[in-house]
This record gives structure tokens, C-alpha cells and sequence, in this order.
């Protein structure tokens, strides 16, 4: 599991670049799921069939990250950053 969390935590997915993320992930969950497909947003649904008697669980998570990008360099040689996706700095 540790080394699963670590490839995951390393790869590079900043919001609009999932797609190698997603490629991560496909092959490990694979084996549970009985349908795997990819939606027009290039979100990664995997639906496991039940026996139809029990309740209905649905288990939502991101694959992408926070991402920063350098908006300015100063004279000085100082970097400002912006961020890829996630925070609202005004709510």
C-alpha cells in the first residue's frame, strides 16, 4: 500500500492534466470494478455490480492537485505564483 500512496502522491496531475493520473489509477482498480469508463469530462467511473437487494454506495474522490505556476519573476530574482485549479482565495 505504501508504495501505491507514494507513486500516486509523486505523479504529476495539476487540474487539466489528469490524464496521466488517470492512467495510474486505471490498473489498480481495475480487478474490483466490473465496468470501467472514461465521461466526456475525463472523469474515471468504475461501477461494481451488486446483487440488486442492498443500498446503493457511490465513492467520489479527485484525482487532481492544487497546482502552481509562476506568474512573475521579479528584478530581484524573486517568484510569484498563481494557482492551477482548487482554491478560491475570495470565499
Amino acid at each position: 500500500m505504501y508504495d501505491l500512496i507514494k507513486k500516486l502522491v509523486e505523479a504529476y496531475g495539476p487540474s487539466g492534466f489528469e490524464d496521466h493520473m488517470r492512467e495510474l489509477i486505471r490498473p489498480e482498480i481495475e480487478k474490483y470494478a466490473d465496468e470501467i469508463s472514461v465521461d466526456a469530462m475525463g472523469n474515471l467511473i468504475a461501477l461494481k455490480k451488486g446483487s440488486g437487494d442492498g443500498l446503493k454506495v457511490m465513492i467520489a474522490a479527485h484525482m487532481d492537485e492544487i497546482g502552481l505556476m509562476i506568474s512573475h519573476i521579479t528584478d530581484d530574482g524573486f517568484c510569484r505564483f498563481t494557482n492551477i485549479g482548487g482554491i478560491y482565495p475570495t470565499r
